[in-house]
């Protein structure tokens, strides 16, 4: 077989392409198709007006002045886990770390429910594990406002105010 790769291209003149040896169409029907298409006008180059900002010196014509761009960017949350997991995904490792919690005979009561009477065992999980998840991150912010504390603590106690979760509005509890 790698012999055969290797026979393939000296088997091909030099300088010369396989597209190049077959021609798609006849040089008269390419004329006549040339004919009847319009023919090709570059535009002409608009003339570049200065900056507004721009002094009144010469420029260098070596120089080239690009436009001011401004670039928004929403940046995705860095100290969530799950941010690029599918929902899927999520599921099975809220059930996987629910399932860790609890002891097998727990796990085992735990899995039974009556639907009109309880939630499932994907619900339980999936809220057990959104509650861990919850739970290390006021430990992370926790952290951080200690050591914001070491260097600045009327900063620190800022923070811990904006914390109190008696003082968040009701959709952030």
């Amino acid at each position: 077989m790698l012999l055969l790769l290797l026979a393939l291209p000296a088997g091909l003149p030099a300088g010369e392409t396989p597209a190049a040896l077959t021609p798609k169409t006849s040089p008269r029907l390419s004329r006549e198709i040339r004919a009847v298409l319009p023919k090709f006008t570059p535009p002409v180059a608009a003339p570049v007006a200065p900056p507004a900002d721009a002094p009144d010196t010469p420029r260098d014509p070596d120089m080239l002045i690009l436009p001011k761009l401004t670039v928004v960017e929403k940046r995705i949350p860095t100290n969530d886990p799950d941010v690029w997991l599918q929902g899927k995904a999520v599921q099975q490792k809220a059930m996987a770390a629910y399932q860790d919690s609890l002891t097998p005979l727990e796990w085992f009561l735990n899995s039974w429910y009556i639907p009109l009477f309880g939630s499932p065992p994907s619900a339980r999980g999936r809220q057990y594990y959104e509650s861990r998840k919850l739970a290390d991150e006021i430990g992370r912010l926790g952290s951080i406002i200690k050591a914001v504390g070491l260097t600045d603590p009327k900063e620190a106690a800022k923070l811990r105010d904006a914390m109190d979760p008696r003082k968040l509005p009701k959709e952030g509890r």
